[in-house]
């Protein structure tokens, strides 16, 4: 009977404490800006295509950013306040990588196998 008891808590607890909270995967990924819904952040596909269908470019639009730039190697990192921009060393290809990070001696190293 202890053990029944014990079981039916056990798996309520999970319930109990879903109600408490009103978790839901749903609201786990909302936005303020979304106005509770999740079709409009910044970033969904929807935005996304909404907003790429509204840049006014003539060059390269940036597939991250949205960014009007010369030629896709021009492109900005997503962050740049928190990320760095790597030129790889054939010039055509660059990553962005943490301002904390190792930097960009790192991945010049690891581009040619040295790390």
């Amino acid at each position: 009977m202890k053990v029944l008891l014990w079981a039916a808590v056990f798996l309520q607890t999970p319930l109990l404490v879903l109600a408490q909270f009103d978790f839901s995967f749903e609201h786990m990924f909302e936005s303020a800006t979304s106005g509770g819904r999740g079709d409009h952040i910044q970033g969904s596909p929807i935005w996304y295509e909404q907003n790429y269908e509204n840049v006014q470019c003539n060059d390269y639009v940036c597939q991250d950013t949205l960014a009007c730039v010369k030629k896709p190697i021009d492109c900005p990192c997503v962050f740049p306040d928190s990320e760095e921009k790597c030129m790889l060393p054939d010039k055509k290809s660059y990553v962005c990588i943490s301002k904390v990070g190792r930097g960009c001696s790192f991945v010049e190293k690891a581009w040619k196998g040295l790390v």
